[in-house]
Parts: C-alpha cells; structure tokens; sequence
C-alpha cells in the first residue's frame, strides 16, 4: 500500500506538516531515518535549498537527516530510511539521474511495498506516471534531451505545483492544461503552493492551509 505526501512546497504549513508526521509515526523521532535525495539539481548536497531543507528537518526534532546524491553515495540509504524525501528542482534532470542509477525502479519498487515517499514539487511530480504533461507545456526545459518521460510510477495522480503564482506568471496555462486533459483524456491535480495530496493506497486526502 503507497503511502505518499506530494506538495508544492516543502513543510509549507502546518497542515502539510502534520501530513508529514503522519507517514513518519509510528516511528519515534530519535530514531527515524530520514533521507533527502538532492538529485534535481545540479550541485547537488551543496545547493542552499538542499541545505535548508535538510535543516528545516532537523529543525522538527528528526535526528538522523541525511542528503543523498544517488550519483556517488551508498544506495542502501534508501532501504533502511524510515521516509524517503524527494526534493523539487529540474524534474528533467531528477529523472536522468534517477534512471541512470536505476533508482527510479528501487524507488517505485519501494513505494509501492509501502515505503513513505514525500515529493516536493518536481519530486511529487516524478512520483506520479511521466513528465508528458511537463514536455508538452516546457520542451524548452528537457534539456536532457530525454526521449521517454516515463517517471517512478508510485501513483497514477499527476500534479501540477505551484499553480496559484505559475498563473499569474503565464495566464494562458489554466487553458493549456485544460486543453491537454482534454487530448489526453487523463486529469491534472492542480495544487496552489499551500496544498498537498496524502496518498494512503485508494486513499487521497486533500491537504489545504485551512485542512
């Protein structure tokens, strides 16, 4: 059974916080592992964001919080970790390096025995099927220039991020969302940058500031 928390933002209230604690219980917190993979980004453990999410982790009494680069680190992190985070950045480049080391597999191999996955942005997105809908709208972004945008896989749900400001930036994307859906017959969970989605099995929990 997938236990899955997908956001846009990472702990960014109280309620998506508290949904983060639920996939962490009933593990105590002296002695959860938690395991930041910092793969959608270039630099990798040194970039700021890593770091601050790292700390703001630590930040909530976790003990062991460690960053992972699947590139150059022992993936055996990633059985013994007590909660798996996926941070947001390129979702291109986080699906390249995941699939290079093969991790996208152990990953969705994991989710789906039930191993806690929390996805921020461009991790919340990589859980879900593919990026098509993320090529179709930024082609200019796959500068991998990957062919196959088949992603882990934990989930059929696919989110759009940050919907609320990508709105105001391109006015036109409510319409081109809505157009893809209707090309694609699939839908588009569109989540502000204070929402989230808790995933339990058949389960899906809106996450919402006032939840």
């Amino acid at each position: 059974m997938v236990k899955l928390l997908l956001s846009s933002r990472a702990f960014s209230t109280v309620a998506v916080t508290d949904a983060f604690f639920t996939l962490v219980a009933p593990v105590a917190k002296n002695s959860a592992r938690i395991v930041i993979i910092v793969n959608s980004v270039s630099t990798g453990k040194n970039h700021p964001q890593m770091v601050a999410l790292q700390q703001t982790v630590q930040q909530l009494v976790y003990a062991h919080v460690q960053l992972l680069d699947v590139l150059t680190d022992d993936l055996a992190a990633l059985n013994t970790a007590t909660v798996i985070i996926l941070n947001g950045g390129y979702e291109f480049l986080l699906l390249k390096n995941l699939r290079e080391t093969h991790v996208l597999e152990r990953l969705r191999t994991l989710a789906l025995a039930g191993k806690p996955i929390y996805g921020i942005s461009a991790g919340a997105i990589l859980l879900g099927p593919d990026l098509d809908l993320y090529a179709y709208l930024y082609p200019e972004d796959n500068t991998e220039q990957l062919a196959s945008t088949t992603a882990i896989n934990a989930t059929t749900i696919r989110i759009y991020p940050h919907y609320d400001v990508h709105c105001e930036v391109k006015p036109q994307l409510p319409q081109l969302i809505t157009d893809w859906e209707h090309k694609t017959g699939v839908t588009v969970k569109r989540l502000t940058n204070n929402q989230g989605l808790l995933v339990h099995g058949s389960q899906i929990q809106m996450i919402d500031s006032d939840s």
